[in-house]
């Protein structure tokens, strides 16, 4: 199908912005709006004399006193309609993802604030009275770490996390009964320190995580209820103190406003506390902040994520921004009188109990990044330890999650080794 001709009035304002462009045609079509071959066709056909019957002139024209062509403003218009158009499918999107969070919200969002008495009052009975906090964080729960892709140090698929998770619940009680004999648990405190999916943050995510996200939360929260419910049966009752992670936001760029309450962790967390809502001795308190302080017997927390302490290089490695983002937790603490004795995070991957400080690992272990940024290698573990009445935190200890039957539990990556004559394997 032909394009329709142009007519003179149209002809004439093309010619008029080539003359006052000194004849570049490339520029006359930006300034037009008219393709390159339409502005050539006219232009050759005046160069030639064919158009002396329109009547103008060949120089003295300002090309910035040229008004724009018709042609011109329908085409910024279009443009302009089609802007909007994008930006109210957009809004309407986003209206919709949110209202559908909204409605699965409904049902779940019912929280206590409070932590529960249990933790802070002193024991009745003499005796070695403690309570043991195993410190669930950073499982990244159905992201899929490739073997081959870090030289066979590490796998992470679904039924890995599910083994490693059941090991975790597993070996939290195995401690605590055969490893500390003689004490007498007051109860359990189970923190659970964000990222516990890997969400769709990153492109990569989206293109191997196992699932989607809401397939994840669905699938995942019977396992982790279950073990909830298993260490209430071994310690008599479970404290859940919660607080989010930053993989599991909404958005690509971190926000400061609603953190909590537009994260995926947040939203788990009270699906937890909904399906075990008919269970006794079973407390959870989520915060809808980036911190949630409580306490032990005496000992003063504050749990965060951990992502709010960037950078960390040279010898100090994470030491330098850990250190300098405690001080100024304290610092903010004090100021409104609720200082702290132990800052609990994770985040960082990297298991390290510190003066005042406890860093968690992960469950999923060493990763693609970790591998091409040559971090230290780090096992799948978690932190555990024992807060006394008297002295507080006393015995810590890692939680290992990995199965000794893993293929490549160990780190040593042999699989990855090459090589040529008689020594090679």
């Amino acid at each position: 199908m032909s394009a329709r001709p142009l007519s003179d009035e149209q002809i004439k304002e093309i010619l008029a912005c080539y003359l006052a462009n000194g004849r570049n045609i490339n520029q006359t079509a930006r300034t037009t709006g008219y393709a390159q071959h339409t502005v050539r066709r006219y232009a050759q056909l005046y160069d030639s004399g064919k158009l002396a019957h329109l009547g103008l002139p060949d120089s003295g024209i300002d090309p910035a006193a040229l008004p724009p062509t018709e042609h011109a403003r329908t085409l910024a218009l279009r443009r302009e309609l089609a802007a909007l158009r994008q930006e109210r499918a957009d809004l309407l999107k986003e209206k919709e993802e949110r209202e559908k969070l909204l409605r699965m919200f409904a049902f779940v969002r019912e929280a206590s604030v409070t932590p529960p008495a249990w933790t802070a009052k002193k024991p009745q009975t003499a005796g070695r009275a403690a309570i043991p906090t195993a410190f669930l964080s950073d499982v990244h729960l159905d992201e899929v770490v490739r073997p081959e892709q870090v030289n066979f140090v590490n796998a992470f698929d679904r039924v890995i996390a599910d083994k490693r998770i059941e090991l975790f619940f597993n070996h939290t009680i195995e401690l605590a009964r055969d490893y500390l004999q003689g004490l007498t648990y007051e109860g359990l405190v189970m923190p659970l320190g964000g990222d516990i999916f890997s969400g769709f943050i990153h492109e990569e995510l989206i293109e191997t995580n196992a699932a989607t996200i809401f397939d994840s939360l669905l699938y995942w929260c019977d396992p982790i209820a279950a073990g909830i419910r298993l260490m209430r049966d071994a310690f008599g009752r479970v404290f859940v103190p919660c607080v989010v992670g930053n993989h599991g936001r909404r958005q690509r760029k971190p926000h400061a406003k609603n953190r909590a309450q537009d994260n995926f962790d947040y939203f788990f967390y009270h699906l937890l506390r909904k399906t075990l809502a008919a269970e006794k001795n079973i407390e959870f308190v989520i915060s809808d902040s980036a911190d949630q302080p409580y306490l032990v017997f005496d000992t003063r927390y504050l749990l965060t994520h951990g992502d709010q302490f960037r950078g960390g290089s040279g010898i100090a490695g994470m030491l330098s921004p850990l250190l300098l983002g405690d001080a100024r937790k304290r610092e903010r603490e004090n100021a409104v009188r609720r200082p702290y004795d132990y800052l609990v995070m994770g985040h960082w991957h990297q298991l390290a109990f510190l003066r005042g400080l406890i860093i968690n690992g992960s469950v999923k272990g060493y990763d693609e990044y970790a591998f091409i940024s040559n971090f230290r290698f780090e096992p799948p573990r978690q932190a555990f330890w024992v807060t006394d009445v008297k002295h507080g935190v006393t015995i810590t200890a890692p939680i290992h999650v990995a199965a000794e039957t893993e293929e490549y539990s160990a780190g040593t990556g042999e699989q990855a080794v090459v090589g040529m004559g008689e020594m090679a394997r």
